[in-house]
């Protein structure tokens, strides 16, 4: 099981019916117990999913930015869903080297390269990334997780993460959509493939489903997982 990569769960997904999404909960269970680590639960845009409205990501990406009652935590973690199209799974299991300050600003690694994060979005995460929860136990000061849980070693909880986003109006499944249905419309799915730590696959199903141009694109290169794997 620990021998399993970002590839293998994505090529899985992605290349069988819609009923393999039942294993989302086996994927979670094992994450949660730390049996693999970094994976994220993809979603396959089969059909007519949950698709978020212009307007609303504009409104969630707003909330996340000057919400006053939203723990710091949960409005960075908002962020990385809204901007970059990140599932919560792979999110909350970010470590502390996956951020980095550049002299122009706070950066982030998904995939291959080192990614920009916008100012006003950069300020959340830093007031998060100094003052993070869960630190004061003397088993985890030096913990590298940047969103870690109460227990020590362990991360935020998924599903606790994604029922305070949707309280706040921001429903985990459509935002991503939206997210990427707006990237793939901007650049090509192979280099956000690279960029965002997916597989050119699971970036094409978005290019499909948000019929962009791009569907002439060079053909897939060779599947890859967010590390290189």
């Amino acid at each position: 099981m620990d021998e399993c990569s970002q590839h293998d769960v994505d090529a899985w997904f992605g290349n069988g019916t819609s009923t393999r999404g039942h294993a989302n909960n086996f994927l979670y269970w094992a994450l949660k117990q730390r049996l693999v680590s970094k994976l994220a639960v993809p979603w396959a845009p089969h059909g007519n999913g949950p698709l978020a409205s212009e307007k609303d990501h504009v409104e969630a990406l707003r909330a996340l930015l000057l919400h006053e009652t939203l723990p710091a935590a949960h409005r960075a973690i908002g962020i990385m869903l809204v901007l970059f199209g990140q599932p919560l799974a792979r999110v909350v299991t970010m470590r502390m080297d996956d951020f980095r300050e550049d002299p122009n600003g706070l950066e982030v690694k998904l995939g291959r390269d080192w990614i920009d994060v916008p100012e006003a979005a950069a300020a959340v995460i830093r007031v998060h990334l100094a003052s993070r929860p869960g630190l004061s136990t003397a088993a985890n000061p030096d913990c590298p997780l940047v969103f870690p849980g109460r227990m020590p070693g362990r991360t935020m909880h998924v599903y606790s993460v994604a029922t305070i986003l949707r309280a706040s109006g921001i429903p985990a499944m459509a935002t991503r959509s939206r997210a990427w249905i707006q990237m793939v419309r901007e650049a090509p799915p192979a280099v956000l493939a690279d960029a965002l730590g997916v597989t050119p696959q699971t970036a094409m199903r978005y290019a499909e489903r948000a019929g962009t141009d791009y569907l002439g694109y060079a053909a897939l290169r060779s599947p890859r997982g967010p590390e290189g794997a």
